[in-house]
């Protein structure tokens, strides 16, 4: 008896069409993509015990206005270390690693 499960069942003709179409508008994107769409709330809820990213972001510190301001607490504070310590994440980058894949995955329609 043959127990294999292929990830592809299920995947008509339909549905692998519209991932190719998600996937072609995705590799064009050349904008930045706003922190709320990545951040989704119910993403950050089921990964953190925080409502949203910017409860998070103001738990650990962060207090700017501008994308220059999110960028430099990011790479400039402690941030890493709250991660560690307020969430299931080593540090910023695993879990802003894990949210793309969330975007991503549902970009794909998948």
């Amino acid at each position: 008896m043959n127990t294999e499960i292929n990830p592809l069942d299920g995947l008509n003709e339909e549905k692998l069409q519209e991932i190719r179409d998600n996937a072609s508008k995705l590799s064009e994107m050349q904008q930045e993509v706003p922190v709320e769409e990545v951040f989704t709330d119910a993403f950050v809820q089921r990964h953190t015990g925080f409502p949203s990213i910017g409860e998070l972001l103001k738990s650990a510190g962060y207090q700017g206005t501008t994308d220059e301001d999110f960028d430099r607490f990011i790479q400039h504070s402690s941030i890493s270390r709250f991660m560690a310590e307020h969430t299931p994440f080593d540090n910023w980058q695993a879990f802003q690693d894990q949210a793309v894949t969330a975007y991503i995955t549902r970009l794909l329609g998948l």
